[in-house]
């Protein structure tokens, strides 16, 4: 999603710094791994919101307009960082990631807000269902096993991978080990944060990785 005069965007809750490190150390173990899994550097954990894809330049004051509208009548609220699991399922892992403890969904109804009000401007409503994850990382793709998703780090659907050679076997059954190792994780608490304010990010292509870097900061509630 890339062109002149186009920013390949995306609505997200960041991380503090402190938070991210003790990630990285909790799953440090699981990177070693011998999956081939593309994972996600410390510094670029996050929330994502929504995936908007390559917006005009000109139209990121809308959007900050746009998000502080939704987010008027919403009131700073804690979660906590907890659990982990895999997109779209043990036998098939793909995805990665970290959860949350939010018992009164306050992370999912903010995200419901921000995608009614960017589908009343013109932006494509998000079809899947939104679960609120930290990805950790993406398997890589192999000849039937697609790995990975958009930067959005919507879960991914499809079926049940179908290889037959020696190196998809050796991939599912590299996956299906992280997997079952990323388990054991599902039970720690991580840490707690209070979200005070969403921000639209950047996200620019390199062949390192991808780079993020905020845009906008909107605070909830609009103050």
């Amino acid at each position: 999603m890339s062109g002149t005069g186009l920013i390949r965007c995306f609505v997200a809750v960041e991380l503090p710094g402190e938070l991210k490190a003790r990630i990285e150390r909790e799953t440090a173990c699981l990177r070693r791994s011998v999956a081939d899994v593309k994972w996600v550097p410390a510094e670029n954990l996050h929330f994502t919101i929504k995936f908007l894809g390559g917006v005009p330049e000109e139209e990121v004051s809308r959007l900050e307009g746009i998000l502080k509208e939704a987010v008027r009548g919403t009131k700073p609220f804690e979660i906590e960082i907890a659990g982990a699991g895999v997109f779209p399922g043990m036998k098939s892992p793909r995805v990665f990631w970290i959860g949350t403890r939010d018992p009164a969904s306050g992370l999912k109804g903010l995200a419901d807000r921000v995608e009614d009000a960017l589908e009343r401007a013109g932006y494509p409503r998000e079809q899947r269902g939104f679960t609120p994850h930290i990805t950790l990382g993406r398997l890589r793709a192999v000849r039937g096993v697609p790995g990975g998703t958009s930067p959005g780090g919507t879960s991914p659907g499809g079926t049940s991978p179908g290889g037959t050679s020696p190196a998809e076997r050796e991939a599912i059954a590299g996956a299906r080990t992280l997997a079952d190792d990323l388990a054991t994780l599902k039970d720690v608490l991580f840490g707690k944060i209070r979200l005070e304010n969403i921000s639209l990010m950047r996200s620019e292509l390199a062949p390192g990785g991808a780079k993020y870097s905020r845009l906008a900061a909107i605070r909830l509630g609009g103050g």
